[in-house]
């Protein structure tokens, strides 16, 4: 699929390549050339290929196709060079134009592999082109030309060779090559002649009627078998035969020869004259078809003997007169054909089958007959009856015996000898069938030989040697000494390993062995052994001398017990040292009883070690020995070599019969539970396993029966299967005497069962299982894993690299982190996944975040080689995580090769950059192409074709957004006032570095890096920002690197190795130190106290945290001796560019003092989310790639063009967060009981650990209100994203998407270039749904507030989807986000506790409005609906409200109105502001207006007029003043407001009726408050009581609620009177 795509797109340039490049007379032929070549150059053939390469290439096969005159083949060879050729390659180039005809390619490609010439590539192309009479090329016909052309076409081969130098070689080849080429022109030319010559043949069989007519139709029948594609003719020659007196003269009729018959001579004349000798004239008759072989191979099509069908011819008098000769090659059917569908065959399968005269149904038939399909062709082509029979029995009786036979047949002419050999098929290797083929090559002095193996479930191979003899040599030879030689040995000990050498490795290897290592044996192992295991040895050896560092055999002598062992290690140069050797086999569990070492020296001096150790096993005594031989031998080569791990587990090797993966799978389990902080070491767990042997032995069956990718049964039977091996481990748990072993069994059980796919079974490019594992976990269901607990959770093991990454839901992404270390890493990346967590809030996925360690960094590395194994490691850990997730294709989902899933689809799998693999992301992003995954490189954000983070400064500009509302909402603007910094990093880093580029007017005092300290007491800001900036630019920069002149009196760029430095006034004054040295850790946490305006962490560490925290709970030990409690902060405002660089605990903290700061998840979300975006864009744009309507290279240049668009989106959302905090805090005090009751609701739901988010408990938020204090912004951090993610995670699982309005939102989260060119593919995103709801959620808690939600809900029983309806029906009903980035451009013009007043009339307008459609509309909520319905109306109402209000709704707007002025609002935007007190009538105003057909209006009029004439204005003023102290009277007061609008709205109905005709509104009213006179005194009274009450309470509000209700009615009914 990868090479598919890269050839598309190597096609595609070279097409563009064409077009802008060549001539234009060559354009159109090179397009054909293009099209007809390349289309047949195999895809993976592509990989290394440039696009200037392929179109020097295809420039150059056109030059060399331009003139061919003569027809015949033309060929090149040569070596492809820039100045020479135009293009270049490493490889020798073959291209040939010929005919199109066949065999071409297949004849070129066995020559070349006869020379051992290595091909790597062939591209055949057969062309349809237009030449005028001279061969010059005119046209490369395409299409249907092509299809037309009346010519065969001509072929263009393209053969890539190994690099050849020697022009004399090529010269040769090429010769040798025309020579080929000119044979196959003549094979095909004469085809059709050769066609009819058997047509001629097969008559002259019908005309033998010397013949008896069965055989004369069998051999016609033959013959026309022949013809029906059988053979593949090279040739045909007719031999004439003249009696002269006695003398029968035989001749070649040369007018009649075809093919390569035409010129070659034969001895066919000499075979026939041989066969008229020998033959009597009944033979001749019988043997009208004869079958030879020919002595010279064949070198077209294929490279073997071709095959000679003889059929004679005889005249009246049944003599001799002639015979045809066809010779050519059988197809390669004919060769498994099944011999009785054969002519001739058949027959001579009949007889034998006679002459056995066996039973049909006898075994012994049975098996002759599988004997006789399976037998050579050419031995049932060319042997006689008699010698078929004999040989076949004699096969059919070896009786599947294990013996090594021999079977010899001389062909009738002399010219080949012909042996079948059968042997045992485990005693069957090349070396043996080499040695075998010398031993008949000497016997029959063979000129040339071929063989062919057939392997079948039979227990012997057969070998089928075909030897080219000399006919004019006498062949004597005895059979029985020939086998005899095959299978003899000698008796002296060296002499005995000299022949079993030469019986072994034949005997030009074998006298090769024995002279240069025979000698070597010491006299002492020639004592202890015998020569058969000298040449077991000599093959160890063999092995070390071709480049292996280690051989090994493990073996049992006969007389020993079960539980002794013997191993042999053999290694070059010097012994194996016991102290390594040792503990691995006593970690294997074996106690070494002995060891023995033998030297064997070799001809040049070279000593090979051979060790043999005496072993005994303890932990059984039943060790079969061929069950375990292979796998101990396996493992102790890994452990040897790094590949599996050297520790007890390696203990149940022997015991348990469990393969070196099997217990490298309990081993990782072990670790993965110690990640896992399970109490028990890997040791302790190790030695549980072995003790109980049979128990492991079921875990391990568990497993594999669980996650086999081959199960014999269906899923409810490996579930059965599951359920029966874990009853028989927890009933075995009965003998488990100790605690604390049955504790690590049942984890064991509990983590397989929560595992939900692995890799262990899966293959890598090799063919050999992958090196390491990979496990999918759900480790909630694991007992007493560690909180947070992700959702999912992937562990990659093996002895190279550890790793998890751990997600919080499907939809996931985070960084992949370095760490270093190797004991708790997880611990590491949990607590970074719990912030990921929070910060992933603002964006679609979830929190997630992977660490791994590599296990095999020693402190001898340099930094390089840590680099690169620090890069081969997270490869590793990439591809484990790859090899467990599922893919997308054009047909859905795809699950992973060899992976049982125990879960749902999961095709979302989005990593990226972190500490330590900030330059991966295209390393990820390669892995992710090799595996086909749908992400491409969407995979990995940040890579070179991605948005750079550093770049746009994305990172630090998001945290620079909080930094400048904090100083907003003190009134100071930091881009136009200078102002004081202390900050923690450097220039050279992203973070800090674009952080102190962000605005002119930064006066920087102190930094400190790892490195350095920075002081610069009195900083000039401009000047400083200068210098800052050009620092900034350097490729690498550090403070070092600082023009010193710049720097005040008294500054300086101090070492942190230093001793001491030197504290001058200068710095005594600003940084409030007396001391007159400090050492660089004292001066960096006085630095950190400094009474500066902002601290600004762009580092790595924490260097903050609670007065209640200890260095300990921090977990920073590398910044313990600088770190300071949050009460000695002096600074007015943190920003936190960096992550963990100030505690929890120690924000709020500070918060509580006094400070202002976020947290480093809200301040730094930045990068996340640009990395979101970026995500989020090539999914879109790799779709419209991989349609063909972009080009990947546009695609590129699409994504850098909207760099500032996706900057802008990202700050839009920095700046909407931070927005939202700060409304928060501006209400906290306020709504403090509320805040409180939305933790314990979030808290009781699960969704919410206060201790871990180090959320206050109620005592203590009780305790804060008493002081006037409330929820901190840091606080308020946590529980705005907590709610954001279950907003989003609840918004995900509804059916939200099904109105436009709300679909459309996820054109939000896209730049508008992007959405005006792809607005289809934007709506038809893959993760529409989530976008949607991620887009919606963070507006309404943005806009909102954490709690919006859940009290619409707790208000109206609404559900998340029908409150986000009705939400965005009212915000776009009233235009409220434009009126709220109205509010926002305010910035600096107005102060902020201003723009939060505005805001927060907006928010009461929404609430209100929202809670009424969700009341009103509960059936109807469908935003296009609604917006229809209200928003015309609403626009006449806008400009009507202000002149319609009356009384004290009147005075509440005009008061509004004027402050706002005052405070310097725009008065259209005031005006705005100050109606939305009311706005929400609106609704009500018109459904009133709806439901009486009056003009909307006077129904506005009249419904301000009720309200100022029954007070209904003052009355809801009340309850909105009323004191509320649980959630109770929360809802309450909201239920009487709600009721009041209603009857409001009822009341204004009812008096609605009594309008007539040419009536005014005035007179309407009059006559209602005649009609409910009596009702309405009582409703004075009631608001007289009410007026002489100083607080009225809840009971109060219900009474008069009553009494407006019985109003309300009261005019309804007589209304409908």
């Amino acid at each position: 699929m990868a090479w598919d795509t890269l050839k598309e797109g190597l096609l595609g340039e070279l097409a563009q390549r064409i077009d802008s490049r060549a001539e234009a007379a060559d354009r159109e032929t090179l397009h054909s050339l293009s099209a007809a070549f390349y289309s047949r150059f195999p895809a993976d053939d592509m990989k290394g290929r440039s696009v200037e390469n392929l179109y020097g290439c295809l420039y150059g096969l056109l030059r060399f196709m331009r003139n061919w005159p003569d027809r015949e083949p033309k060929i090149r060879l040569f070596n492809p060079e820039i100045q020479s050729h135009g293009w270049e390659s490493k490889y020798t180039t073959l291209v040939i134009l010929c005919r199109g005809i066949p065999f071409t390619t297949a004849s070129v490609r066995g020559e070349l592999n006869r020379r051992n010439l290595r091909i790597h590539s062939i591209a055949s192309s057969n062309l349809a082109v237009r030449r005028n009479d001279q061969g010059e090329l005119e046209e490369i016909l395409r299409g249907e030309k092509a299809d037309t052309a009346a010519e065969p076409g001509e072929a263009l081969l393209f053969f890539e060779l190994g690099r050849q130098s020697n022009t004399a070689e090529l010269d040769e080849l090429r010769e040798a090559l025309g020579e080929i080429l000119e044979e196959v022109g003549v094979i095909v030319d004469d085809f059709p002649a050769v066609c009819e010559k058997l047509q001629l043949a097969a008559t002259d069989v019908t005309a033998s009627a010397c013949v008896s007519q069965d055989y004369r139709d069998e051999a016609v029948a033959f013959l026309g078998w022949l013809e029906r594609n059988h053979m593949t003719f090279l040739g045909y020659e007719y031999l004439k035969l003249k009696r002269v007196g006695g003398e029968v003269r035989i001749k070649v009729d040369k007018s009649a020869s075809l093919g390569l018959l035409r010129q070659r001579k034969t001895r066919g004349a000499q075979d026939l004259k041989l066969d008229m000798e020998h033959m009597s004239l009944e033979q001749l008759h019988f043997k009208q078809l004869s079958f030879s072989k020919s002595r010279d191979r064949s070198r077209v099509h294929r490279l073997t003997y071709p095959d000679y069908v003889e059929v004679k011819v005889f005249d009246e008098q049944g003599d001799v007169v002639g015979q045809h000769r066809f010779m050519g090659l059988y197809t390669s059917t004919v060769y498994t054909m099944n011999p009785r569908l054969i002519p001739i065959l058949r027959r001579k399968v009949e007889q034998v089958m006679e002459l056995s005269d066996l039973d049909w149904a006898a075994h012994e038939s049975r098996e002759m007959t599988r004997v006789l399909e399976v037998f050579p062709r050419d031995e049932l082509f060319q042997s006689s009856i008699q010698e078929l029979y004999d040989t076949v029995t004699a096969v059919t009786q070896i009786q599947e015996r294990r013996q090594t036979r021999l079977f010899i047949r001389k062909d009738p002419h002399g010219k080949f000898v012909n042996c079948l050999v059968y042997i045992p098929r485990d005693r069957y290797t090349t070396e043996q069938r080499e040695k075998i083929e010398a031993i008949l090559t000497a016997a029959f002095r063979v000129e040339e030989s071929e063989f062919n193996t057939h392997f079948s479930e039979s227990i012997l191979v057969r070998c089928h040697f075909v030897l080219r003899v000399n006919p004019s040599l006498a062949l004597e030879f005895d059979p029985a000494e020939l086998e005899d030689q095959i299978v003899q040995s000698t008796l002296d000990w060296e002499d005995r390993l000299r022949l079993r050498l030469v019986e072994e490795f034949g005997d030009e290897h074998g006298e090769q062995y024995a002279r240069e290592l025979g000698r070597g044996f010491p006299p002492g192992y020639r004592d202890d052994f015998d020569p058969r295991v000298g040449v077991l040895d000599v093959k160890k050896i063999l092995r070390l001398i071709s480049g292996e560092e280690l051989a090994m055999s493990l073996y049992r002598l006969v007389e020993e017990d079960d539980d002794r062992l013997r191993l042999r290690l053999y290694h070059r140069g010097q012994s194996l040292p016991l102290s390594d050797v040792l503990p691995i086999l006593e970690n294997l569990g074996l106690r070494v009883v002995t060891e023995r070492p033998y030297g064997v020296r070799a001809w040049d001096g070279t000593v090979f070690w051979i060790q043999e150790f005496s072993l005994i096993y303890s932990l059984s005594h039943d060790i079969v020995m061929d069950q375990v031989k292979d796998d101990f031998e396996d493992a102790f080569a890994r452990i040897w070599f790094g590949q599996a791990e050297s520790d007890s587990f390696n203990r149940l090797l022997i015991g348990t019969r469990l393969s070196w993966r099997e217990i490298a799978l309990l081993r990782a389990y072990a670790r993965y539970l110690r990640q896992l902080q399970f109490p028990f070491s890997v040791e302790y767990i190790a030695e549980t396993m072995a003790n109980h042997l049979h128990i492991t032995a079921c875990i391990v069956e568990l497993f594999l029966t669980r996650f086999s990718p081959v199960f014999d049964g269906d899923e409810d039977w490996r579930g059965q299967r599951e359920l029966a091996i874990e009853e028989r481990i927890l009933d075995s748990l009965e003998e488990v005497q100790n605690l604390g072993e049955d504790r690590i069994i049942r984890q064991y059980v509990c983590v397989i069962k929560a595992t939900l796919r692995t890799n262990f079974f899966q293959q890598g490019d090799d063919g050999e299982l992958k090196p390491y594992f990979s496990f999918k976990f759900r480790p909630s269901a694991i007992p007493d894993t560690p909180q947070p607990i992700p959702m999912y959770e992937i562990y990659v093991y093996s002895p190279r690299v550890e790793g998890v990454h751990l997600r919080g839901g499907k939809v996931a992404r985070g960084g992949l982190r370095w760490s270093d270390r190797l004991e708790d890493f997880r611990t590491e990346v949990l607590g970074l996944v719990k912030a990921q967590q929070v910060k992933n809030a603002v964006i679609v996925p979830v929190g997630a975040k992977g660490g791994f360690v590599a296990r095999q960094l020693r402190p001898d590395m340099s930094r390089e080689e840590v680099q690169r194994e620090g890069i081969d490691c997270y490869r590793l850990f990439i591809r484990g995580l790859l090899d467990l997730t599922d893919n997308r294709t054009d047909d859905g989902v795809v699950r992973p090769a060899h992976v049982v899933a125990k879960d749902e689809e999961d095709p979302y799998l989005v990593v990226a950059a972190d500490k330590g693999t900030a330059t991966f992301s295209d390393i990820a992003n390669a892995l992710s192409a090799e595996y086909g995954f749908w992400l491409g490189d969407a995979f990995a954000s940040g890579g070179s074709v991605g948005y750079d983070h550093k770049k746009m400064g994305i990172t630090a500009r998001g945290a620079w957004v909080s930094v400048q509302r904090h100083f907003r909402e003190m009134g100071v603007d930091v881009q136009s006032t200078d102002f004081t910094v202390v900050g923690v990093g450097d220039m050279a880093g992203d973070v800090f570095g674009n952080g102190m580029l962000c605005s002119p007017h930064i006066r920087l005092l102190a930094a400190f890096n790892h490195l350095h300290i920075f002081i610069d007491p009195e900083p000039d800001a401009a000047a400083s920002y200068a210098e800052r900036q050009r620092l900034f630019a350097l490729p690498r920069s550090s403070w070092t690197d600082y023009d010193k002149r710049l720097i005040s009196e008294g500054g300086g760029v101090f070492a942190r190795d230093a001793k001491s430095i030197a504290i001058t006034p200068q710095m005594q004054s600003r940084f409030d130190i007396e001391a007159q040295v400090l050492t660089p850790n004292e001066l960096i946490s006085r630095i950190l106290q400094a009474r500066v305006d902002l601290l600004w962490n762009g580092g790595i560490g924490t260097y903050v945290k609670s007065s209640l925290e200890n260095n300990m709970d921090v977990g920073d030990k590398a910044n313990d001796a600088v770190r300071i409690n949050a009460s000695e902060l002096r600074c007015r405002v943190v920003g936190e560019g960096g992550n963990l660089g100030i505690t929890q605990l120690a924000r709020v903290q500070y918060a509580l003092e006094g400070g202002r700061s976020n947290t480093d998840f809200i301040d730094n979300a930045g990068g996340v989310d640009c990395s979101d975006h970026e995500v989020n864009i090539k999914i879109l744009l790799n779709a419209v790639v991989a349609r063909g309507d972009l080009t990947e290279k546009h695609r590129n240049v699409l994504l850098e063009s909207m760099t500032d668009d996706v900057a802008a989106l990202v700050l839009h959302n920095n700046y909407r967060q931070s927005q939202a905090i700060s409304l928060a805090e501006f209400q906290a005090v306020d709504r403090s009981g509320e805040y409180r009751r939305f933790i314990r609701h979030f808290e009781d739901a699960g969704k919410l650990d206060r201790a871990l988010e180090f959320i206050p408990s109620d005592e203590e938020l009780a305790e804060r209100r008493v002081q006037g204090k409330a929820l901190t912004r840091p606080e308020l951090s946590v529980l705005i994203s907590y709610s954001k993610a279950v907003l989003k995670e609840d918004l995900i699982d509804s059916n939200l998407g099904e109105d436009n309005y709300l679909a459309s939102a996820v054109k939000s989260a896209f730049p508008g270039r992007l959405v005006d060119e792809y607005e289809t593919e934007v709506l038809e995103h893959r993760l529409h749904r989530e976008i949607m709801a991620t887009q919606v959620a963070n507006d309404i808690i943005n806009r909102m507030g954490f709690n919006f939600v859940r009290r619409q809900q707790k208000a109206t029983g609404a559900c998340v989807a029908d409150v986000a309806r009705a939400y965005t029906a009212v915000m776009h009903i009233y235009d409220l986000a434009e009126t709220w980035s109205a509010i926002e451009s305010q910035d600096h013009l107005v102060s902020s506790g201003v723009q939060m007043e505005m805001m927060l009339g907006l928010i009461s307008l929404v609430k209100r409005a929202t809670r009424w459609l969700l009341r009103n509309r509960r059936h109807q909520l469908v935003p296009t609906l609604m917006i229809e319905e209200f928003r015309e109306g609403l626009d006449q109402l806008r400009t009507a409200f202000p002149a319609m209000l009356r009384g004290r709704a009147s005075d509440q707007y005009q008061s509004l109105f004027d402050h706002f002025v005052e405070e310097g609002v725009e008065e259209d935007l005031a005006k705005t502001v100050a109606s939305t007190n009311v706005g929400y009538t609106a609704l009500g105003i018109m459904q009133a207006a709806g439901e009486t057909d009056a003009p909307l209006l006077d129904v506005a009029s009249l419904y301000f007029t009720m309200g100022e004439r029954l007070e209904l204005d003052w009355f809801s003023g009340q309850i909105l003043a009323s004191k509320v102290d649980n959630e109770w009277q929360a809802l309450a007061r909201d239920t009487y407001l709600e009721d009041l609008e209603w009857q409001q709205r009822t009341l204004t109905v009812g008096a609605l009726r009594h309008l007539c005709e040419g009536e005014t509104l005035l007179t309407c009213l009059q006559s209602w408050e005649k009609q409910e006179a009596s009702l309405l005194a009582r409703w004075q009274d009631m608001l007289g009581e009410l007026h002489a009450t100083e607080t009225p309470d809840f009971g109060m509000f219900a009474v008069a609620n009553r009494e407006l209700l019985d109003l309300a009615q009261s005019s309804t009914r007589a209304a409908m009177a």
